[in-house]
């Protein structure tokens, strides 16, 4: 089945749900009504005119200073001035509301009044590069009124799980250093965009392509992403310019007025506040492949370059590991994970530190989320305190590989210390590993969490 009858298919099991909800609870999937609503939202969508804040009244006390990210901490995690993760332990539904989705700035959010290209009126993009045809630049409304799709996805941080490396490695803060994202850098929206293949056929590439650079230009000076081109040709119909995030604009924290999304690869490919693509015959090298979002261990090798490569900000000397792109196979029960050997515990982290959660003993029935982007779940499995491996039972729907799935098991919890732990095969066959080598910036965790929990 090809990628757009997958994508039909999914779309006519989503409308078929919500009209008669079919064995699944309407309220445990979706956000809100509108959440698979953006493609009949498109046109109102395009008239909706971007709204300058209002002037304070005279004589009004001076506004508060503004945070570094807008989103309100009380459905989020703070874990540092310009990150927030999602609370996982509380997730129940299928999509997840802007509210409680992760956050991974470098910099604080850009905002319309500091920079007035953000506004929808003023936002221009620029298509460019010495292996485009025909350079164009396109506004918000231009965009608007091209051919759109939607893709329901999940988007993870590529150091979601970085927590493991401490809790479960026996590593420590001088061998992996990062933020302590636990195991809630992750969400799943609906997003609506502008596919790479209609900007494709309206710039024309030359077959000299070899780097596709997303460029933010509004957000700090290095906020660029390189892809190879070849990557982004394989998924030019599911990568694309996205203006709307569950059936609505984009807020600013996630990039308004419009980012790039890459399903599937870890979230930093996914550019907020685009401003420009340019597509090149070189290979490019800036902050986000060489000294950040890659993995630099023992166990990695550096990836080829050469001194007529182009440099952004950096050096031929630190490129030292290779890119993270597609995300692997996870899982995780809604139940917060033990930190006691952390560099560092969330100041509003539910349990303090080496504090077990706590369950009532009797029949509990384990809630949990499984993803795997680059292929799709095929299982998920669990075991207590090291027995056998038993099968979990994945909920519907399944909506393909870009999409978690929810799962359960039931258990009877028994008074005392307990470990659960979970595993995720794709349908590559992939699974899961008990443990995975050092890298010293922590990507991408994926071994098999285990959960301390004390019943009682």
């Amino acid at each position: 089945m090809s990628g757009e009858s997958q994508r039909v298919r999914d779309a006519e099991l989503v409308l078929r749900t919500l009209r008669d909800g079919t064995n699944l609870d309407r309220r445990s999937l979706f956000v809100s009504a509108a959440a698979f609503g953006a493609v009949a939202a498109a046109p109102a969508l395009a008239q909706a005119p971007a709204t300058a804040p209002a002037a304070p009244a005279a004589g009004a006390p001076a506004a508060p200073p503004r945070r570094a990210i807008l989103k309100d901490d009380s459905r989020v995690l703070n874990i540092g001035a310009t990150v927030r993760s999602g609370n996982y332990w509380n997730f129940t539904t299928f999509m997840t509301p802007v509210e409680e989705f992760y956050v991974r700035n470098h910099y604080p959010t850009p905002i319309v009044e500091q920079r007035p290209i953000l506004a929808r009126e003023n936002w221009k993009l620029k298509i460019h590069g010495n292996s485009v045809d025909r350079p164009i630049e396109i506004s918000y409304n231009d965009l608007l009124k091209m051919p759109s799709r939607t893709v329901v996805a999940t988007m993870e941080c590529h150091g979601n799980g970085r927590t493991l490396f401490w809790e479960q490695g026996g590593f420590t803060g001088q061998d992996v250093a990062g933020g302590n994202w636990v195991m809630g850098a992750i969400g799943q929206a609906e997003w609506q965009y502008v596919p790479m293949s209609e900007i494709f056929a309206r710039v024309g590439i030359k077959p000299t392509a070899k780097t596709v650079l997303f460029w933010s230009g509004v957000d700090g000076n290095d906020m660029g992403r390189p892809m190879p081109f070849a990557d982004v040709l394989a998924q030019q119909n599911d990568i694309g310019l996205c203006f709307a995030m569950n059936g609505n604009p984009l807020t600013p924290d996630h990039g308004a007025p419009v980012r790039i999304v890459v399903p599937g690869w870890g979230g930093t490919a996914s550019i907020k506040w685009v401003t420009e693509i340019r597509v090149t015959d070189k290979r490019v090298w800036c902050r986000l492949n060489t000294k950040g979002e890659v993995f630099i261990g023992p166990s990695y090798t550096a990836p080829e370059s050469a001194a007529d490569d182009e440099f952004i900000g950096v050096t031929q000397a630190d490129i030292k590991g290779p890119m993270v792109t597609w995300m692997p196979p996870k899982s995780l029960i809604t139940v917060p994970l033990v930190i006691e050997k952390s560099p560092s515990i969330p100041a509003n982290y539910p349990l303090k530190k080496g504090e077990l959660p706590r369950l009532a003993a009797g029949q509990q029935t384990m809630n949990g989320y499984a993803w795997a982007p680059q292929h799709g779940v095929r299982t998920v499995d669990y075991r207590i305190d090291g027995g056998a491996w038993q099968s979990a039972t994945i909920r519907p729907p399944n909506l393909g590989k870009y999409t978690w799935v929810r799962f359960e098991f039931p258990w009877n919890a028994t008074a005392g210390q307990h470990v659960i732990e979970t595993r995720t095969t794709d349908n590559a066959g992939t699974a899961q590993p008990a443990e995975i080598p050092l890298n010293s910036l922590g990507m991408a965790n994926w071994s098999i969490p285990k959960f301390r929990v004390e019943v009682a």
